[in-house]
């Protein structure tokens, strides 16, 4: 009875491993994993543990942990035709005149893979503006990063004084 109950937890846990890699459409790529022609796009610098990938707008988005505080949580993407990183291209994501050169990188992201949407929340109580949200419409294969929508604030809880500096496609 107790080789039954064991073997039973054994093809459990077996089962279990690969659903706690995958959430969803989205896979945990360990670091020994990671294509290498991910790796060449990313410039922030840092050498995670792993990384994650999903599907999204034609090909694969390998999303990378980029050094942050306790208020973002940074990542670069990396778009690749396929799971194995061919044609890997770092995404840049243009920023409203006055914000200045494309972002490298993305704060809290948010997914909407159907729409191929990526928006972002970033939070930064020692500047002057301590609250923007952001949201970039990913045209084509590979994908262009077209800045939808851009809003902040001076407060940082985000209840009001919200400027909104771009609006072309919706909240």
């Amino acid at each position: 009875m107790a080789l039954r109950t064991a073997f039973s937890f054994l093809l459990l846990l077996g089962i279990a491993a690969p659903a706690h890699a995958q959430s969803g459409d989205t896979a945990i790529i360990d670091r020994k994993d990671i294509p290498p022609a991910v790796t060449a796009q990313v410039t922030c610098g840092t050498e995670p543990e792993s990384i994650t990938r999903r599907p999204f707008a034609g090909g694969f988005v390998f999303a990378w942990v980029c050094p942050g505080n306790n208020a973002n949580y940074i990542q670069a993407l990396v778009f690749a035709r396929n799971e194995s990183g061919e044609g890997a291209t770092l995404l840049r994501f243009p920023q409203p005149p006055r914000k200045g050169e494309a972002a490298e990188e993305l704060s809290n992201i948010r997914w909407d893979a159907k729409a191929r949407i990526v928006s972002q929340l970033f939070v930064d109580p020692e500047s002057r503006i301590c609250r923007s949200e952001a949201r970039w419409h990913l045209n084509g294969t590979p994908p262009n990063p077209s800045l939808m929508y851009w809003r902040e604030t001076r407060d940082c809880a985000g209840k009001g004084g919200w400027k909104v500096l771009v609006n072309n496609g919706g909240r």
